[in-house]
């Protein structure tokens, strides 16, 4: 199973959404288990599963 791990940055990019906003969803843990996890003091996010749960939650 391959894995591309993006940081806050790239994924406000890819959702063009404020880094902030993902940052404060991630500490305020609205997304899923194995979309994203801290490493230190930065999140970083699983794309497939992020995507998956984006578009799970569209339909």
């Amino acid at each position: 199973m391959s894995y591309e791990i993006l940081n806050t940055k790239e994924v406000a990019k890819l959702l063009k959404a404020d880094i902030r906003t993902i940052q404060r969803n991630a500490d305020a843990g609205k997304y899923p288990k194995g979309v994203c996890g801290k490493h230190g003091r930065h999140w970083l996010f699983n794309r497939i599963k992020l995507m998956e749960y984006i578009f799970n939650e569209c339909v």
